[in-house]
């Protein structure tokens, strides 16, 4: 599984066009997480990563969960770790007290 310590680094457009290019399809669940169909043959760990990074940067959904990425043949998935960190930049920028 892909922490939050693993991937701390920036999310750059590099890494966002080439998750794009890997990624088959994106599927929500009925509670509102999504998780990504990934083509096959690509490092699924790799994918988690930049997953996990892509939501971080989007910074749309606003509860933390556990997602996955999985290949389309279904054989394989990797899990990831996603934070929100919402309520930590209110508190970080003085919004609450």
């Amino acid at each position: 599984m892909i922490t939050e310590n693993e991937s701390t680094q920036q999310f750059s457009d590099a890494d966002l066009e080439k998750f794009n290019q890997g990624v088959a399809e994106a599927l929500w669940t009925d509670n509102g997480i999504p998780y990504f169909v990934i083509k096959d043959g690509l490092d699924l760990s790799e994918y988690a990563r930049l997953a996990k990074l892509s939501l971080e940067r989007d910074r749309e959904i606003a509860h933390d969960f556990t997602s996955k990425v999985t290949n389309e043949s279904g054989s394989e998935e990797v899990e990831f770790e996603y934070k929100s960190k919402w309520f930590l930049d209110g508190l970080a920028e003085g919004e609450i007290e």
